[in-house]
């Protein structure tokens, strides 16, 4: 029976929420596990080269270009996924494994803002990380 339940899960995974409807955390998490957690781990904890996102992914969104790095990094913007739904799986993954780390004003993503922001996808994704990772250790600490 259990297959049967995650097949109804993967399924409705292609019809997104609405934009400003709350977060579908089944559809999320359905959709991290088929788009994310093959190289991010089911935790976020990260694999190899792969950084860790558990505990420490919400500080993107405290620096400048930080909230449009999570956005127009390869495995974002190119995942098989409607605007609305790559918003959702981030304001799910953001709340689920980082919340502590959000920022106070923390405002979900829109598909319409993650529609501009996947419209410039990154080709050199060290180039843009390292600096924010940097802003970020300088705001934290960490």
């Amino acid at each position: 029976m259990r297959i049967w339940a995650l097949l109804a899960l993967a399924l409705a995974a292609a019809s997104p929420a609405a934009e400003g409807a709350e977060v579908n955390a089944d559809r999320a998490r359905v959709n991290y596990m088929l788009n994310c957690q093959g190289c991010h781990l089911p935790d976020g904890s990260g694999v190899g080269d792969i950084p860790q996102m558990r505990n420490f992914v919400g500080n993107f969104l405290k620096v400048p270009g930080g909230r449009a790095f999570l956005v127009q990094v390869p495995g974002s913007a190119n995942a098989a996924l409607s605007d609305a739904a790559l918003a959702e799986l981030l304001n799910w993954m953001l709340l689920e494994i980082s919340a502590a780390q959000l920022p106070e004003d923390f405002r979900p993503y829109t598909a319409d803002e993650v529609g501009q922001y996947r419209a410039a996808p990154l080709s050199d994704v060290n180039a843009v990380r390292l600096p924010l990772i940097q802003k970020i250790a300088l705001l934290t600490g960490q």
